[in-house]
């Protein structure tokens, strides 16, 4: 009977999440600025400081730093994005004679007719993008953030964070206070592990993406392409989906670095060269000293979740994709291991072939790693 209220739960919850989706960003975007600053609260009160002081002046920091932030790069920022709707036909029209090159090949050794010259082309994709752009734009606007919601996202935002951090600690003592005696350690044992996961790599990630996108942006700013702030925030926000995302960005990067100055085997090398320098220092250093091994978040498992979350829930889904992830993750590997032991400790039952008595025996153990190295 438990198990049938625990199932219909989680459905109920599951289908309410779905069904308000659309003003959950507040909520959501709240909840995740608490948990993360919940350790500089716990920090804070063991110096003695009241739980409700310590929330209130995490909270005002953390929103005055991100608004600075906005408004000492939006001007940089927004100018960049207006030159590069400027710039984007120039730089696809430098790619005509290496198009018209690569049509006139095809046509004359497979007979591929495209039916179109590369200036047509070249335009229709123009024009293609610019107009997926304002589409994308439009639907950001309809769909999330329109003008009310951005007031909610500013507004009600900061609320919901500072009552969820001063009340954390009581949240969770309440929580914990419903879970039954039987199998309540079990739960307990899980949801840290849970938390740990989250810890390691939500924060973790957020810092390399932030550190990347600086690197991304000062590494192509040295070599003298245009727009380099801009592609340096677009591979450091893209490069929460691993590779894929920076892959992306530098291939725009690219792309401009052909526009600027042609096809200059120096200059497009230098380009590269900084994209792979930072994905060096990210595999090398970045990743293992801030999310580290222990995260167990297969890289194909993230894009996965980011783009399924996006189809489900739009971007709301993008957000908690990767959280919810990692929590299903500890989860399943919770049920292998129970499985696993399930198996492993039952005995095998054996027929004898000559009469119709049953044997049991137990299943032989490997011998652990320890005796191999041994022997």
């Amino acid at each position: 009977m438990n198990r049938w209220v625990w199932i219909a739960s989680v459905l109920v919850f599951v289908l309410f999440v779905y069904l308000t989706k659309g003003v959950l960003l507040p909520f959501i975007a709240g909840l995740a600025i608490a948990y993360f600053l919940d350790p500089v609260a716990d920090a804070l009160e063991m110096r003695k400081v009241p739980r409700g002081m310590a929330a209130a002046i995490v909270i005002a920091l953390f929103f005055f730093i991100i608004i600075g932030v906005l408004l000492a790069f939006w001007p940089v920022l927004q100018s960049q994005l207006a030159a590069v709707a400027k710039t984007l036909p120039n730089t696809l029209a430098s790619f005509k004679p290496w198009l018209n090159q690569v049509m006139a090949n095809l046509m004359d050794n497979y007979g591929v007719d495209f039916g179109a010259d590369a200036d047509s082309m070249l335009a229709n994709l123009s024009s293609g993008l610019l107009s997926q752009g304002r589409e994308a734009a439009a639907g950001a606007l309809k769909g999330g953030l329109a003008f009310f919601n951005i007031l909610t996202l500013i507004l009600i935002s900061p609320v919901v964070a500072f009552y969820l951090l001063r009340d954390w600690d009581l949240i969770i003592a309440k929580l914990d206070s419903w879970l039954p005696s039987k199998g309540g350690n079990i739960v307990r044992e899980q949801a840290k592990k849970i938390d740990s996961v989250l810890a390691g790599f939500v924060r973790g990630q957020l810092l390399v993406s932030t550190i990347m996108g600086v690197l991304y942006g000062v590494g192509w700013a040295l070599t003298g392409l245009d727009f380099a702030i801009v592609l340096g925030v677009l591979a450091g926000v893209m490069s929460f989906v691993p590779f894929v995302g920076a892959l992306f960005a530098a291939i725009v990067a690219v792309a401009m670095a052909i526009g600027q100055w042609g096809f200059d085997p120096m200059q497009i090398a230098l380009v590269v060269g900084v994209f792979f320098v930072v994905q060096t220092i990210e595999s090398a250093f970045l990743t293992p000293r801030l999310v580290g091994e222990r995260v167990g978040l297969h890289p194909v498992w993230v894009l996965f979740a980011v783009f399924a979350g996006g189809e489900v829930m739009g971007f709301v889904g993008v957000l908690v994709a990767v959280p919810a992830t990692a929590a299903i993750a500890v989860l399943v590997r919770y049920w292998i291991e129970r499985y696993l032991e399930h198996y492993q400790d039952k005995p095998i039952i054996s027929h004898d072939s000559n009469d119709d008595t049953e044997t049991e025996t137990n299943e032989i153990a490997a011998p652990d790693d320890s005796e191999v190295l041994q022997s």
